[in-house]
């Protein structure tokens, strides 16, 4: 590449260029009139020295404005919205250049008062939020924090400032903020940051959620769904009970009964036996978590399993394969794969499906994957999946894919669920371990 020359080589070369041109006309006089040496170098100096003074004063004033757009450059880096360096120039080019300092001085310095606003705004807000929120600065200490967070710590705001955040037990793990087991702050938080750029600077803007708020939230948000289903189904068990008992005592009050009054006293308390029979079997299954015992896990085989699975679902298809060996409960994971059939034989015969429900063994890995596949509606909501109490059926008690799920968990497995890519229907996958634990 063709190395480009600089402005002052530039003006030497124009220089030297200027001289050979005078020094032409000069040697034709000299040898024209046979001049001698003394008369000679006279006229050299004669023509030479004035040219040679106008090239140094040009190109002093030349690399004088450089140097002083240069400074008022600086000046503009230093946010110094002035224009002194080129005020001794008026009229032409530099007094131009000097108006265009001018507005972009102004406009610099319009954006910095702008930006100074927000920055105070952002402050001010920050400072009136309820959640905690500190700033760090480059070096990584307290450069700003907001009431909430100086609550936490129970000092002034004074004192806070400059300190290293790490000594209040927050530290910078894989480039994520996090809480140190040993923190002086009063509960667990977890830390969400965004970086804030200010004067060439980037600071970070740390923001405080408490998880133990979050799991209170999420605690009471079960519990509201737990007293509406207890609601829902006791009432729908009591109410009828009520009316009929009502029904008895007027019946009774009446006089001795007849034959017919007979067998309707005794269809009502068969109905009240039943309505209360199916009430503590409700309330049975949700104490179902509380009875979860411990798995005995020990080594079963997966023909041993598929064959009784399919004494119970005879028109489940169960795929071919080859023998597989999986330390698991056997009594857990069984009724966990009944539980999970069963829904996928509901959700083909919701949807009116021709194809049967499917099982398949599968080994990635250290581990073993048992698919049970149905044709039905698929999955609408997925968030509600593995939420207490939660239910699709209209009869449904929500908790039969929960007990499924602490089933496997309990051995050390994992149960998922997911709406098929193929066509309509779902997959339901358990993950087990292929070695003893």
């Amino acid at each position: 590449m063709r190395k480009k020359l600089s402005l002052e080589t530039k003006l030497i070369i124009l220089f030297v260029l200027s001289t050979l041109l005078l020094l032409l006309p000069c040697l034709y006089i000299i040898i024209d009139l046979q001049l001698d040496l003394l008369e000679a170098s006279t006229l050299l100096l004669f023509f030479l020295l004035p040219g040679y003074w106008l090239f140094s004063r040009s190109y002093q004033y030349i690399t004088d404005v450089l140097e002083r757009v240069g400074l008022q450059l600086d000046a503009l880096g230093n946010e110094e919205f002035n224009s002194w360096h080129l005020a001794g120039f008026h009229g032409g080019r530099i007094e131009a250049l000097r108006h265009d300092f001018l507005r972009l001085s102004h406009k610099l310095s319009t954006k910095r008062l702008e930006y100074m606003h927000n920055e105070s705004f952002l402050f001010d807000f920050i400072k009136d939020l309820e959640l905690p929120i500190v700033v760090l600065d480059h070096h990584q200490q307290i450069y700003s924090s907001n009431n909430t967070f100086d609550l936490l710590l129970k000092p002034s705001t004074s004192t806070l400032l400059g300190k290293k955040i790490s000594s209040l037990g927050i530290e910078l793990i894989d480039n994520k903020w996090q809480q140190a087991q040993q923190s002086q702050l009063s509960k667990r938080y977890q830390i969400a940051q965004h970086i804030l750029k200010r004067s060439g600077r980037n600071y970070q803007l740390l923001v405080l959620f408490s998880i133990e708020q979050q799991l209170r939230d999420h605690e009471k948000q079960v519990w509201q769904r737990l007293i509406r289903v207890l609601n829902h189904e006791v009432r729908n068990s009591l109410t009828p009970i009520y009316s009929m008992t009502q029904s008895l005592q007027e019946m009774k009050l009446a006089g001795p009964l007849a034959a017919e009054q007979q067998q309707i006293e005794h269809n009502i308390l068969q109905v009240i036996e039943k309505r209360s029979l199916q009430l503590l079997d409700f309330v049975e299954n949700y104490s179902a978590f509380n009875k979860l015992a411990p798995a005995k896990i020990s080594k079963i085989s997966s023909t041993e399993l598929t064959a009784r699975i399919q004494a119970i679902f005879p028109t489940l298809i169960i795929a071919p394969h080859k023998t597989m060996d999986l330390f698991a409960d056997l009594g857990q994971l069984e009724q966990a794969l009944i539980n999970i059939i069963k829904n996928a034989i509901e959700a083909n015969t919701l949807n009116s499906a021709t194809t049967a429900v499917n099982m398949v063994w599968l080994q990635k890995h250290n581990n073993t994957l048992i698919q049970i596949i149905d044709s039905g509606l698929g999955i609408a909501n997925p968030d509600n999946l593995f939420v207490p109490f939660y239910s699709t059926k209209e009869k449904g008690t929500g908790i039969g894919l929960i007990i499924s799920r602490e089933f496997i968990r309990n051995q050390g497995g994992e149960l998922t669920l997911e709406n098929r890519q193929d066509t309509q229907g779902a997959i339901a996958e358990i993950t087990l371990l292929n070695k003893q634990e």
